[in-house]
This record gives C-alpha cells, structure tokens and sequence, in this order.
C-alpha cells in the first residue's frame, strides 16, 4: 500500500476500488475482487449502453495517491 497498490483481500485478490454510481465525482468502496465479479449487475447501475463517467487516467493517479494515504491507517 505504501507504493500505492491496492492489499489483497480475503480473496486472495487486490482490493477494488468501485466507484459507487460510475462517476468522478461519486462516492468509492473498497471491495474485493470476487464481491465484485459475483455482484457485478447489482453494482453497476449504468448498462453498456451508456459511457462510463469515470476518467480512467484522473481515476488511475488518485488510486494511488488513496493507497497510499490508506497504509497511514494501519
């Protein structure tokens, strides 16, 4: 976490960051892997239809800059 990636859950697995209602601007949950893929159609309130609101490279740098300001947790 200190280097910015994400611990492994229960899983085995990184942790996941999901952005709660697929936008920049909204709320994250930390999930794992398998909660993810198992809950996927629950969680993803977009279909494909519609463009995910998620810029991809800002989402990209502020994950690390999160994991590593989350290892000053533990």
């Amino acid at each position: 976490m200190q280097k910015g990636l994400a611990p492994h859950g229960p899983d085995g697995k990184s942790i996941i960051l999901h952005h709660m209602t697929q936008r920049n601007e909204s709320l994250i949950a930390e999930v794992t892997q398998t909660f993810h893929k198992d809950n996927s159609s629950v969680i993803h309130i977009n279909p494909n239809t519609i463009p995910s609101g998620i810029s991809r490279s800002e989402f990209n740098k502020w994950r690390t800059d999160y994991w590593k300001n989350r290892a000053n947790d533990f």
